[in-house]
């Protein structure tokens, strides 16, 4: 029965995986339909048909209408998924510290944290990355000490873009993450827990910390697109032969880009989602 059962959602997620995929070629062929203001039906329907055997023959698709797009995008994809992969991880791990010191040693003054979360999160991510490359390009004058690329040309940037990444988003990390444990405080549980005498790290690291994973993993949709949007602007300033990048060079690119970032992310979830789902019907 449990065979059957995962078989069927299987079956279901191939289906909507393929499903996904014609939706993003139908929208990566809109600019054949509308061109010139006017409606190409004809054209639309061939350019689909086009993408589907480019996309089965692996080809027929190109970068810039000339250069091919395989294996070429593949490389783009990998050296992107790194550096947003990285910036995750240290955005979540400075948002965790600033977090669990915060409530560790200045409990009482969480407010003021949050006023100056509210003043970071005011500074336009566009400003920070600028900012960030004049200061080292300013250090580098004044003392020779080259601490980190600025710019792509002879050899890759990739601190400071890891850096530009994770700063700004860490600072929505830690407000989601005072958020989800200043409401599991205020549960019943935890009042129990305080009446027993348990101290406040104990029921932090023990309770809260576990109790809120679930909730941390919601937002992490949110976390992830936005690092993405902020990404293409990050390969463009550090001068980056990033996905994102190619991804806006035309239609080709566009589609597989969306593929490649949409598929692995959704089948991520989806599986997150059922195996998350059965675990609370069990524990039932």
């Amino acid at each position: 029965m449990n065979l059957k059962r995962i078989a069927k959602k299987v079956v279901i997620l191939v289906l909507q995986c393929l499903l996904a995929v014609e939706v993003l070629i139908c929208i990566g062929a809109l600019p054949v339909l509308l061109k010139d203001l006017t409606f190409h039906f004809s054209d639309y329907f061939i350019a689909i048909k086009a993408m589907n055997l480019g996309l089965i023959s692996y080809d027929q698709l190109t970068l810039d209408g000339k250069n091919p797009l395989f294996p070429v995008i593949f490389d783009r994809y990998i050296e992107s998924m790194k550096i947003l992969g990285l910036s995750i991880l240290t955005a979540c791990f400075i948002a965790f510290v600033i977090t669990y010191l915060s409530f560790i040693f200045f409990r009482k003054k969480i407010n003021v944290l949050k006023n100056l979360i509210e003043l970071a999160e005011a500074v336009p991510d566009l400003m920070f990355i600028l900012l960030l490359q004049l200061a080292v390009i300013m250090i580098y004058k004044k003392t020779g000490i080259k601490i980190a690329t600025v710019v792509s040309i002879r050899e890759k940037a990739f601190l400071l873009p890891v850096i530009s990444l994770s700063v700004p988003i860490s600072f929505y990390i830690t407000k989601v993450f005072i958020h989800h444990i200043e409401e599991e405080l205020e549960k019943q549980y935890i009042h129990l827990a305080k009446a027993k005498g348990l101290s406040f790290s104990y029921i932090l690291n023990i309770h809260v910390l576990r109790n809120i994973a679930e909730g941390m993993f919601g937002s992490s949709k949110t976390i992830f697109w936005t690092m993405l949007s902020t990404l293409l602007v990050v390969d463009y300033l550090f001068n980056m032969n990033g996905l994102l990048r190619a991804m806006v060079t035309g239609p080709d690119p566009f589609v597989v880009g969306c593929i490649l970032i949409l598929i692995p992310f959704y089948l991520l979830y989806r599986t997150y989602e059922w195996i998350s789902f059965d675990y609370r019907k069990d524990s039932k």
